[in-house]
């Protein structure tokens, strides 16, 4: 079309003779609105992604849109106008539902911007109603329920993956996909056994037999021992008496413990203490990542802040432990294990640990802190977390003095 032909078609004259712009007609406008409305309504698919030639950018970006779309997922997103939680507050209330175990394991797998707008909202939570809570998990299945239908289980992993990383991407498909030959009652193995035992309470003596005869050896023990003394004899004398259970009948038992499994959270879900919750999210993760989370909140929130640590055991609590508990722990650490536990510490914490060993182990811990540098962060955590474990545990039973911790007055 040459410039003559667009303005003929472009404008037209008014009733005076001037040349005006043609308006668009009804008829355009609403091709227009259908176009638009296909654009942003247009259902990406995951294989989309990858096969369309994109810049790294753009693929990042259609992925968060689909992300977006997808369910209960981790990406950045304003409140809604209309008052609906925001994605933060919806994966902060998901986390208080599948429990604190669970979610110290998803936590490390976001960035400090996401936990930084999730935490506060887990510390705000006072109640989740079981309507709310049986949306929330119902969202959140039909993530893997749609990731079903648009390209099988490679799918839904790439998808999991992308929001929850690789392996927590791993551990929610084995809970959710059917049976299909694999080892069933996976989704108990790392289930409190509390809550295993009420899962099972209700059942009778065969299907508790059956569901404890797939557990873990320790962990079956540990819940028999919460049982009464006749459900124990029962279940005992079942397990003693066992024989070869069919596959189809093991299938339909372990689908039938699967949905009470997650009727069980949302019967759990009416009263929730946000802040309590969160406290027992951060004992479960390693020391390092508690200090950065409490650090960076009492920064924003001072009286959040002071009020998670009186929940918690930290590295000022160390400081103020009672001397002679540390150097019992310390006597059972070696020279090496001392040096992994004072690396990149702060000074107080350090003077600590270092004080309460002998002269002559003060210079090897700090001669094998020279040698080991640079140590790895996994190995100074890991030693951290257990000695961190081993005085929180004797606190909370007793056994342990902390200065301003504990209510008596010690004379």
């Amino acid at each position: 079309m040459n410039v003559k032909d667009f303005r003929a078609k472009a404008y037209t004259k008014n009733a005076e003779g001037i040349p005006v712009p043609v308006n668009e007609t009804p008829s355009v406008q609403k091709s227009e609105n259908n176009f638009q409305k296909t654009v942003f309504t247009k259902d990406i698919k995951a294989e989309d992604l990858t096969q369309k030639k994109q810049s790294p950018s753009q693929a990042l970006d259609n992925t968060v849109d689909y992300l977006k779309t997808g369910g209960l997922l981790k990406v950045p997103v304003e409140q809604t106008p209309d008052g609906k939680d925001s994605v933060y507050r919806r994966v902060a209330k998901f986390l208080l539902l599948i429990g604190e175990d669970e979610a110290a394991k998803i936590l490390p797998h976001l960035s400090e911007s996401q936990i930084e707008k999730i935490i506060p909202e887990i510390a705000s939570i006072r109640t989740v109603s079981k309507e709310e809570a049986a949306v929330i998990m119902e969202e959140f299945n039909g993530l893997l329920n749609k990731a079903r239908e648009e390209g099988g289980v490679e799918t839904a992993r790439e998808m999991l993956e992308k929001a929850y990383g690789k392996k927590r991407a791993d551990e929610l498909l084995k809970k959710a996909m059917p049976l299909e030959g694999k080892v069933p009652f996976t989704y108990l193995r790392d289930a409190d056994n509390e809550r295993v035992y009420l899962l099972i309470k209700d059942e009778n003596p065969g299907v508790q037999s059956m569901v404890l005869s797939h557990l873990n050896p320790k962990k079956a023990a540990k819940i028999i021992n919460l049982m009464t003394p006749e459900e124990k004899k029962e279940v005992v004398m079942r397990l003693a008496k066992m024989e070869p259970v069919s596959p189809d009948v093991l299938r339909r038992v372990d689908q039938a413990m699967h949905e009470k499994s997650l009727n069980q959270t949302v019967e759990k879900a009416e009263n929730i203490d946000g802040r309590n919750a969160l406290a027992q999210i951060l004992k479960k993760m390693d020391a390092g990542a508690e200090n950065d989370i409490l650090t960076y909140l009492s920064e924003d929130d001072p009286d959040l802040g002071q009020d998670l640590r009186s929940r918690l055991f930290t590295m000022d609590d160390v400081v103020k432990s009672d001397d002679r508990f540390v150097q019992e722990k310390l006597r059972e650490m070696t020279e090496i294990d001392i040096a992994y536990l004072i690396a990149a510490k702060p000074d107080d914490f350090r003077e600590k640990i270092l004080s309460n060993i002998s002269a002559g182990r003060r210079a090897e811990v700090r001669a094998q802190e020279d040698i080991l540098k640079p140590m790895r962060r996994s190995d100074c955590e890991r030693i951290t977390s257990e000695f961190f474990s081993k005085l929180r545990r004797a606190f909370e039973e007793g056994h342990l003095i902390i200065k301003d911790r504990n209510d008596d007055v010690f004379v």
